[in-house]
């Protein structure tokens, strides 16, 4: 980062010359993004709004500089706006290089606003812009790496991530190979989506590059190595290393309020608490960031971003129906949803509906890590049903997944009692080593007791939370007498429960039943 440059900028917007601050930004933009608190905010805000709406790239600059700040964000999100306008009125420029920084800066408005499927559009239309370039007009665009990278993580929060990888790549083309190179952001990102997907052989390929001297520990440590820290930590998760996963994590130097990339590191960070034995600590820990994001962290989007990893979460800590009440707020029927239904269903006993949530999850996964997960919840379901005729082929099919992705991860996200059975099953199919690099025991750290009760026996117990006499309980359920008693000694001798209020307070403990139902 050279500092020159604010200062240059600063003193080209003193002194009115807008057209030579719109230079230094084309020229330097992303040196300038790191230095906004140089005086460059304070010379913008003496220039006149009307001649700032005249040029984008200043009305941009700004909107940055307030949105380091909480306290004036809401401030940034307008110049954001206004920047946006400004953009679409000069969208027909002749000049391909200004049509790119034009599209470019369209595109981080509306992520950095918070409408990243507004983004797509105009990152993909930069793309093309530039791959319609000739050489001598594309040397003239300097800080091509950056962009790419821009343009990559604007189409990875838009929803379109083979799009992001495909620029994210190009930036990396882009980027000089000598000592203290620029567009750290491309190797960053490819590194972290990867290991989130579970693509682990990509993302140690794109680690190793990041961890090359052409890039600096200030690069790997801010923002731009953000998803590389939270790649390398998901991949000494999957070694079952927390200490290093936290290190990883540790490492970064950001404004946990302002930061764009929260919710990865906030999933990554619940991941690493779990991994830890601290499934509490990562609840805590995942809500603290969710109320320091403000009304961001409370947007519906991102409750259901963090739905997945806070059902975990619960269902670690033996609250299943907590666990279930989590997932309510997942929007839409996706791959990620059903197979964390299928995990709860699978801890409460419920083999149907595990199994069938899990081959939906399998039939829509766009990931590898939701594919391993999902045939791992199958390989353990057909575990638990007697001479299941596909016991064999889930078991080699989950084998030869592990086998091929390096993931580890979801094996131990089973039931404790489930864990074991795969983990003998995997060693017996032929699958050793694999069996012999998972934990002993599961991370979710008990056997969840809904799996020993019968769907007609929760029921009971739920009942019985607030229905003293056995004839009420029948006559709720409309049930013989006779079926009740059945149903609550056989609930009293699993839950090792001498009496109602005993079995009740053990229910209650173990999140069979909530406190509302009480």
């Amino acid at each position: 980062m050279d500092r020159s440059h604010a200062t240059r900028l600063a003193e080209a917007a003193g002194r009115g010359d807008l057209e030579a601050a719109v230079s230094i930004t084309r020229d330097h933009w992303f040196d300038l993004a790191l230095s906004l608190r140089s005086g460059v905010i304070e010379a913008l805000e003496q220039v006149p709004p009307a001649s700032l709406r005249e040029h984008p790239p200043l009305l941009m600059l700004l909107g940055m500089g307030y949105n380091l700040s909480p306290q004036r964000r809401a401030r940034g999100m307008r110049y954001f706006a206004s920047a946006i306008f400004a953009v679409r009125s000069s969208r027909q420029t002749a000049n391909p290089v200004d049509r790119v920084l034009v599209l470019t800066a369209e595109s981080a408005a509306f992520r950095l606003i918070g409408r990243p499927a507004l983004a797509v559009r105009p990152a993909r239309a930069a793309i093309a812009a530039l791959e319609r370039m000739d050489a001598a007009a594309l040397a003239r665009v300097s800080a091509r790496a950056q962009i790419y990278a821009h343009l990559g993580i604007s189409l990875y929060y838009g929803g379109r991530t083979g799009d992001a990888l495909y620029a994210f790549q190009r930036g990396l083309a882009e980027s000089p190979t000598p000592t203290h190179a620029s567009g750290f952001a491309n190797p960053s990102m490819l590194c972290g989506i990867h290991a989130l997907d579970g693509d682990l052989g990509e993302a140690g390929a794109y680690a190793a590059i990041a961890r090359e001297d052409r890039w600096t520990d200030v690069q790997r440590s801010w923002y731009p190595g953000t998803f590389y820290r939270v790649g390398e930590a998901m991949l000494a998760l999957e070694r079952f290393d927390a200490p290093a996963a936290r290190a990883h994590l540790d490492a970064m130097v950001h404004d946990r309020r302002t930061i764009e990339h929260w919710q990865a590191v906030a999933s990554t960070e619940a991941l690493v608490a779990l991994v830890e034995g601290r499934a509490a600590a990562g609840l805590a820990g995942l809500d603290a960031f969710i109320t320091l994001r403000g009304p961001e962290g409370r947007r519906a989007g991102a409750r259901s971003q963090l739905a997945a990893v806070r059902s975990l979460l619960h269902l670690a800590m033996g609250n299943a129906d907590a666990a279930e009440r989590a997932l309510q707020r997942f929007e839409g029927p996706s791959a990620v949803k059903y197979v964390a239904s299928a995990r709860i269903a699978l801890s409460r006993g419920r083999i149907g509906s595990a199994l069938h949530d899990a081959r939906v999850a399998s039939e829509r996964a766009d990931t590898s890590r939701v594919s391993v997960e999902a045939a791992t919840v199958e390989a353990a379901c057909t575990l638990r049903i007697p001479g299941a005729r596909r016991r064999r082929a889930a078991v080699e099919h989950l084998g030869e997944q592990l086998l091929a992705t390096g993931l580890r991860l979801p094996v131990a996200l089973l039931p404790p009692a489930d864990c074991d059975s795969v983990r003998t099953a995997l060693s017996d199919a032929g699958y050793t080593a694999i069996a012999e690099e998972l934990p002993t025991c599961s991370l979710l750290g008990f056997d969840t007791p809904a799996a020993q009760l019968t769907d007609r026996e929760i029921a009971v117990l739920r009942v019985m939370a607030t229905v003293p006499s056995i004839a009420g309980i029948a006559d709720h359920l409309r049930l013989s007498v006779h079926t009740v008693k059945s149903h609550r000694r056989s609930i009293y001798r699993k839950l090792d429960a001498q009496d109602r209020e005993t079995a009740i307070a053990i229910a209650l403990d173990r999140g069979l039943i909530s406190a509302s139902e009480r």
